[in-house]
């Protein structure tokens, strides 16, 4: 029967070749083999959560009509007629309707004015011709009445004085009120021609701010009534959305907080937006708690009705667990379930590697968490790691 004391190296290789049999006995003295380590850490995972929101206008405003009438005119940019997405600065005329139904309205208010403003020259007129008849009727009888103390002059004569004065007094009182009457339909004339100049403002519709048109309303030659919405209007220059957290989130998020907002719709780009809102109370149908944020969208590519995402953290686990590389792993011995991990000590001076089964957690990234087997600042081996075995000298290189 053959024998062989030959010192064989364990590899998984290895296990599968039959042993020859040896003539004669081989000795010799393996090399440390060379293996790169690395000391076990702790981690605290944390929970992240991703919550969605709409993203919309900051600013949103509806152009309406407060005239009614046909519309004669819509804003051209270049060869067509302005549509959704189209930027407009403030004060650009968006729409038009039929100004000859309004500007025969401002012609009968002047006409109006006109008139009024004859009937009180007239008026003023009469005033001084009444009023110098009164003052001379004045003097007549205060003239009668030296007179008629003097008794140079006979009672009949005083009391016809006396009723000239009144009657002129009269005729002044009732061209004095002339002029008021006539002061009144000015008045009223001016408000009829400030509104018929209104009137014309308001067939006209204007852009109230700079903003990018969401929605146009009207066409040419269709007869709207006040109130018919005609553009909507949107401010992109900034958006906004809104996202429903948790109340275990909440105390996290503070207002004036920068946070990070992404979207799938603009791959490869990050928004960060400042929380500018948290609601007081709690959706009573979903139990979540509205915060609003602020993006800042100076390149224009979110666009309202995008969906935005943002990623809070919602805590951390309840205690730290060992993590190691993944290269650390290895195949335990055929027969062997599990997994196994070389963990490095000094013995005698020399540096030898231990083998250590473990049980494995979760995977994070290019680390691998540990439940069972290993405690923090323990050396394992991350490269060579398959070419050891168990008690072997090793020579760590850094």
């Amino acid at each position: 029967m053959l024998k062989c004391t030959q010192w064989l190296s364990w590899s998984p290789l290895l296990l599968l070749l039959p042993l020859a049999g040896c003539r004669e006995e081989v000795k010799y003295a393996k090399a440390p083999t060379t293996v790169r380590v690395q000391a076990v850490e702790m981690y605290r995972a944390t929970q992240e959560q991703k919550y969605s929101g709409n993203i919309e206008p900051l600013t949103r405003v509806d152009v309406v009509f407060r005239q009614g009438g046909y519309v004669e005119e819509i804003l051209n940019v270049g060869t067509r007629l302005v549509q959704e997405g189209d930027p407009v600065t403030k004060g650009t005329v968006l729409v038009k309707l039929r100004q000859s139904d309004y500007t025969v309205k401002v012609d009968q208010a002047k006409s109006q004015l006109d008139q009024a403003k004859f009937a009180i020259a007239q008026s003023e007129e009469a005033v001084k011709g009444s009023r110098a008849l009164r003052d001379k009727a004045q003097l007549d009888w205060e003239r009668a009445g030296n007179l008629f103390g003097k008794q140079s002059l006979v009672k009949p004569d005083y009391d016809a004085a006396r009723a000239q004065l009144d009657g002129y007094q009269a005729q002044l009182d009732a061209n004095l009120a002339q002029v008021q009457l006539a002061q009144a339909r000015l008045a009223g004339a001016q408000a009829l021609l400030r509104e018929a100049d209104l009137a014309v403002q308001d067939s006209s519709l204007k852009a109230p701010l700079n903003a990018t048109v969401l929605k146009r309303a009207v066409e040419l030659g269709v007869l709207v009534a006040p109130g018919t919405p005609a553009f909507m209007l949107g401010d992109v220059s900034q958006v906004r959305t809104v996202v429903g957290v948790p109340d275990t989130v909440l105390p996290t998020i503070k207002i004036g907080m920068i946070l990070r907002v992404t979207s799938d719709a603009v791959p490869g780009s990050t928004y960060f937006g400042r929380v500018t809102r948290i609601a007081p109370s709690a959706d009573p149908r979903t139990r979540v708690f509205d915060v609003e944020l602020t993006v800042p969208n100076r390149d224009g590519r979110l666009k309202p009705g995008m969906i935005a995402s943002l990623t809070l953290s919602e805590g951390s686990s309840a205690e730290a667990v060992p993590v190691i590389p993944l290269a650390a792993v290895v195949q335990p011995p055929p027969g062997t379930p599990g997994y196994m991990v070389y963990v490095v000590k000094e013995q005698g001076g020399k540096d030898v590697a231990s083998a250590q089964m473990v049980q494995l957690g979760d995977a994070l990234g290019g680390r691998i968490s540990v439940r069972q087997g290993l405690h923090e600042g323990q050396r394992v081996v991350v490269t060579g790691a398959s070419l050891v075995h168990d008690g072997e000298t090793v020579e760590v290189v850094p």
